[in-house]
């Protein structure tokens, strides 16, 4: 008797472990969702000038082309990332506040900091 009650004790424990809380399963709340798009978009703001180094200098690790040409190109693609990036940042700090699912570019890296 005292077996049975023990296991179904213990499937009982099972069942309950092995169920997602409901928690788990919901999607974060509009000012939450709204307060990270915000964020964002001002991290990409402040931090759009840093492109420009950081693109140089993954241009500089490929062995291709000499120097000169490599940090050229590296240049002008930070550039265009740098608009880029402030671009993103603007329409997120502009539309924040707009429900739904605000994933914006797949920037890479997301944010620098």
């Amino acid at each position: 008797m005292r077996g049975k009650v023990a296991d179904l004790l213990l499937a009982g424990i099972l069942c309950f472990l092995a169920v997602p809380s409901v928690g788990m399963a919901q999607e974060s709340g509009y000012f939450n969702q709204m307060g990270r798009t915000f964020g964002r978009g001002i991290k990409n703001i402040v931090s759009c000038p840093w492109e420009v180094p950081y693109t140089i200098g993954k241009y500089d690790r490929e062995t291709v082309n000499c120097r000169a040409f490599r940090d050229t190109a590296g240049f002008f693609d930070g550039v265009f990332r740098t608009v880029t990036r402030f671009g993103c940042g603007v329409w997120d700090v502009l539309f924040c506040a707009v429900p739904g699912a605000q994933e914006g570019l797949p920037l890479k890296p997301e944010t620098f900091f």
